[in-house]
């Protein structure tokens, strides 16, 4: 919808529409939470999660101390979207 509006806004112009959606220099590229966790960290989550269910403080302390608060939280519903945490649902 924003897109679709940002080209109704520069009439319909797609290179104008386009430079409006795009910052100078080209697109900013994002790296998602799971990018940045390797897969000995990814376990050590899993297995922290099965200790301590959502208690993220005792996951960070006990766990991965070296790891923000926020990225685990952030970590933890990225993982709710993998085939990983459907097979353990299961």
């Amino acid at each position: 919808f924003h897109a679709m509006d940002t080209l109704q806004r520069n009439g319909y112009d797609l290179a104008r529409a386009m430079a409006t959606l795009v910052p100078q220099g080209g697109p900013v590229l994002c790296r998602d939470e799971m990018e940045e966790w390797s897969a000995s960290e990814a376990m050590l989550f899993e297995e922290a999660l099965e200790k301590y269910g959502k208690d993220f403080n005792d996951i960070r302390q006990d766990f991965l101390p070296w790891k923000s608060l926020a990225s685990i939280v952030q970590f933890y519903y990225m993982w709710k979207t993998t085939d990983r945490y459907i097979q353990q649902v299961r």
